[in-house]
This record gives structure tokens, C-alpha cells and sequence, in this order.
């Protein structure tokens, strides 16, 4: 188990490097986690946290740097751009979260690596008029942030009418998407501006990301790459049934036992439905220690959803060094002393 532990912190190491908040991650820390579950469980839990972690689901600062200036090389030729300097010239990077968001500061390393790596800086941006409207954003889980904050600016600043004649441009990237909450978000769109086309054209609005979870239980063949039960227990049925003020997406709650076709996230199929039972079984004892019934029926125990759908959560399998989504299972995040259970990954300046 030293192994394993050990491991774990070196992949995670960094995780709220750049907060001055007194956390380390840590073999102690590790081991605490993972001592809140049965003691039959906790050697497995590691080896599964480690196989995944394997796979590139956690992002460390230099990570993003390369995953950015990567980005950078390929989306200037994307746009049929000669140079760097031509394109930045002609792009605006929108910018319309908080100074500690995570927008804010992938930005802010963005022209870190700018400078880094060609001298130039996004202070060129625009200086020849706008082209280009790039989004910038750690994840889409549900998609909610993102459909709120690109509809409000693209109706602020009256972009819709240039977007539809082709004189403007949006290109939406993200470390991480869920094919779901991507198809969600394109949706929304489409209904909020009354628009039949333009954003469900996936050359004309495309949201792009380094890492894709494929949830979308009604596509072919999804991958399935974050936590989504299968229906096995009668408990579920009653977790379920108890959120009372969710009506949408019943039919989306569970997989299938055959989805998916080939198992390449977990070791075999057979591990992924012991986490998965293992986290969903501590999340709902974790949630049923709330006494707030809204706040209850807000929180799912594998993560964040819409407050309508009637599902276990979004499930998410993804973290960076700055903050983990809310969208993870909640055995990843959640802090309460009344509760008796504190997260691998903390969060910062997120209440819970």
C-alpha cells in the first residue's frame, strides 16, 4: 500500500501548489482519505485511483502550460493562419470570470507561455480588430457555466448576427468536456437565440478539449470513462425515487450492464462496479447526514447535476492542480466536520 500511496502523491503533488492555504498533498493525507472507507476496500480503492490517474485525468501546472502553448500551435493553423503574431493580432480571448476562476488564470498562463516560447504577448490581441473569439475554460460537466456565460456575452456585445454571416468566429476549448454536457451546452444555445443552425454546426461553433469523457449513454458506443452505475441495488431505486423535486433524465440514471461494450477505462468490468457501488454507497451515507432538505436534494453523491435531473450525478473523473469540479463524486471533495469526512481534493474558495 506504501507503493501505491506514494504513487498517488507524485502524479498529485502540486495539487494547490499555487494557494497559500496550508494544504500538501501527502502520503498522510492519502492514507487518512482512504481510511474513511472499510478496510476491505482500501487497498482496492488506491489501485483503481492510480490506474485512472494513469491515464492523464489529473493536470498539473506544467501539464496545462504544455497542454495551452500546444493549443496555441495548433488553433492559429486551424484558422489558416501564417504565424502566431497574424492570429493574435486578429483574436480576442474572453475573459469574464473572477480574478481567482479558472478562466482568469489559464489565461494568465497562456501569456506566460506566450512570452515564454514566441516573445509575444496576449497584449497584441485584437490590435488589428477581431476575427477570433476564443473561450477558454478548464471543464464542461454539465455545461451550465458555459451556456451561461457565452450567451450572456455573445447578447452583450451583440455577436450573434456577425457569428450567423460568417464575419466572426467562436472556437470554445477546454482541458476537459463531457460529450453529454457539450450537447447540452450546444442545445441551449440553439434555443436560448432561436437559432436553427449555427450552434449545432460543429465546424462553424466547435468546442474543442485535450480530454474528452464520453457520457452520453445514447451515443454509439461510449467509452464511458467516469463513474456511472449500473441499476444493482434496491437502494439506488430508493435514492432515486427520493429526489422528489427532479423529473428529468430518469431514463439516463443508470447504464446499462452491457455499456460499456469494451471496458479500456477501469482493469475489467468487474472493478468498475465495485467503485463504483464503493462511491456511490459512501456518497448517499454522506448526503443523508444533511438536514437541510434542499441542500440535500441539491448534492448528488457522485458529483454536481442539474438540480432536474434525477440521476446519481455527473461523475466526472477529471482534476487539475487548481481546484477539482464539483461535478467529481463528492468522496473526492466533500468537507464537513458535522459530517465526519474530508476529500482527497480539497476545494478552495468554493463553498460546499
Amino acid at each position: 500500500m506504501e507503493q501505491l500511496v506514494n504513487n498517488i502523491v507524485q502524479l498529485t503533488g502540486d495539487y494547490h501548489c499555487d494557494y497559500d492555504n496550508g494544504f500538501v498533498m501527502s502520503s498522510e493525507h492519502v492514507i487518512n482519505w482512504v481510511n474513511q472507507f472499510g478496510e476491505d476496500d482500501r487497498l482496492f480503492i488506491l489501485t483503481e485511483l492510480l490506474h485512472i490517474l494513469n491515464q492523464g485525468i489529473y493536470i498539473s501546472k506544467e501539464k496545462a502550460k504544455s497542454i495551452l502553448l500546444e493549443f496555441i500551435n495548433k488553433v492559429y493553423s486551424f484558422f489558416n493562419y501564417n504565424t502566431i503574431e497574424t492570429f493574435l493580432r486578429e483574436t480576442h480571448f474572453i475573459a469574464v470570470q473572477g480574478a481567482e476562476k479558472s478562466q482568469t488564470v489559464l489565461l494568465s498562463i497562456l501569456n506566460e507561455v506566450l512570452k515564454e516560447n514566441t516573445g509575444l504577448s496576449t497584449a497584441i490581441c485584437g490590435t488589428k480588430g477581431i476575427k477570433n473569439y476564443i473561450y477558454i475554460d478548464d471543464i464542461i460537466g454539465s455545461g451550465g457555466k458555459f451556456n451561461y456565460e457565452l450567451q450572456n456575452y455573445i447578447a452583450e456585445n451583440n455577436l450573434l448576427q456577425p457569428l450567423k454571416n460568417k464575419e466572426i468566429r467562436i472556437l470554445s476549448y477546454f482541458f476537459c468536456i463531457h460529450t453529454w454536457g457539450a450537447s447540452n451546452a450546444r442545445y441551449i444555445l440553439k434555443h436560448k437565440f432561436n437559432e436553427e443552425n449555427y450552434f449545432l454546426d460543429l465546424k462553424a461553433f466547435p468546442i474543442a478539449s485535450y480530454y474528452t469523457i464520453e457520457n452520453n449513454i445514447k451515443d454509439f458506443n461510449p467509452r464511458l470513462n467516469l463513474m456511472y452505475p449500473e441499476k444493482s441495488k434496491n437502494d439506488y431505486d430508493v435514492y432515486i425515487a427520493g429526489l422528489e423535486h427532479a423529473t428529468r433524465q430518469a431514463d439516463k440514471a443508470y447504464r446499462k450492464t452491457t455499456q460499456p461494450t469494451k471496458e479500456t477505462f477501469f482493469p475489467s468490468k468487474e472493478n468498475r462496479k465495485r467503485i463504483e457501488q464503493i462511491f456511490l454507497d459512501k456518497g448517499i451515507e454522506i448526503l443523508n447526514k444533511i438536514q437541510d432538505v434542499e441542500s440535500k436534494q441539491k448534492h448528488r453523491p457522485l458529483g454536481l447535476t442539474y438540480p432536474s435531473y434525477k440521476t446519481f450525478g455527473t461523475g466526472t473523473l477529471f482534476f487539475t492542480w487548481r481546484n477539482i469540479s464539483n461535478t467529481c463524486p463528492i468522496v473526492f471533495w466533500w468537507d464537513n466536520p458535522a459530517h465526519d469526512w474530508k476529500g482527497l481534493f480539497p476545494l478552495h474558495n468554493r463553498g460546499n
